[in-house]
């Protein structure tokens, strides 16, 4: 790719939604990418939220995990750059090599030297700095509980969550009261939804995140529109071991566990 621009705040939201690849040359959205840039608009209200309220004495990191081509922290960094945040460092992983360099390329090309971008399992990726945001959008299966773990054993400050597919849980997913419902397959994948993002934010409870779960975006720009917003706020045991028993509860009630419990029991 062309050095065409010499960085990343000169761009105008066209200009750089062709560089990311939402569009082509002549600023029309890819089939397939028509209600992406609202997920990403969207997302970006939550993210700017967050970040007006840490400090702005110190370098911010944030990680996008299972950040596939990196358009949402391309996003997220050219509107935070646009908005006066400057403070902001992306440390974005995904375990597809091709899509790594490919983002490594379009980094290069605006001369961005706030982003770091590395081919890696998340479960498995060393961070160099503590977390103030770890967040994903559709990272797949149980990636989104990989993200989430990663953030509670990292200490970090915020995590955003929006889970896609849950295809680990719906497999678990038998044996249960609402059998009759689930056998209906619309119903079954929804409240598979419903019950992995409920197990999750329980689970975060019980590690001292404050959780508020809300449609980020209007469901017209995606059905997986669920955001889990979790904010690192001790609270007492008496709210973590009340969230650990609800869990339990809930988990016994549909014979389902999430990987994020695997992984926290490892």
């Amino acid at each position: 790719m062309e050095e065409n621009y010499p960085s990343l705040q000169v761009l105008n939201t066209q200009e750089l939604n062709t560089l990311i690849g939402l569009t082509n040359p002549q600023g029309e959205p890819y089939k397939g990418r028509l209600h992406k840039y609202q997920q990403l608009a969207d997302y970006y209200v939550t993210v700017r939220s967050i970040v007006r309220k840490l400090s702005t004495k110190r370098t911010l990191y944030l990680y996008d995990c299972g950040s596939g081509r990196s358009y949402l922290s391309f996003y997220l960094n050219y509107r935070l750059q646009q908005d006066g945040f400057k403070n902001v460092s992306f440390i974005c992983i995904d375990s597809n090599e091709g899509l790594v360099e490919r983002s490594q390329q379009t980094a290069a090309s605006l001369n961005i030297d706030n982003m770091m971008f590395y081919a890696a399992n998340i479960a498995d990726f060393e961070f160099p700095q503590q977390p103030d945001i770890i967040y994903s959008l559709h990272a797949c299966d149980t990636a989104t509980d990989q993200m989430i773990h990663k953030g509670i054993v990292e200490g970090a400050r915020h995590i955003l969550s929006v889970s896609c597919c849950q295809h680990t849980a719906r497999k678990q997913m038998k044996g249960h009261p609402l059998a009759m419902v689930a056998r209906h397959q619309p119903y079954k994948e929804r409240l598979t939804d419903m019950l992995s993002d409920s197990l999750r934010a329980l689970i975060l409870e019980a590690y001292d995140y404050k959780v508020t779960a809300y449609e980020f975006v209007p469901a017209a720009h995606t059905p997986k529109n669920i955001m889990l917003r979790c904010a690192r706020i001790p609270q007492g045991g008496k709210r973590a071991k009340a969230a650990m028993a609800e869990y339990q509860q809930l988990s016994e009630l549909f014979n389902m566990q999430p990987a994020l419990m695997a992984y926290l029991e490892e």
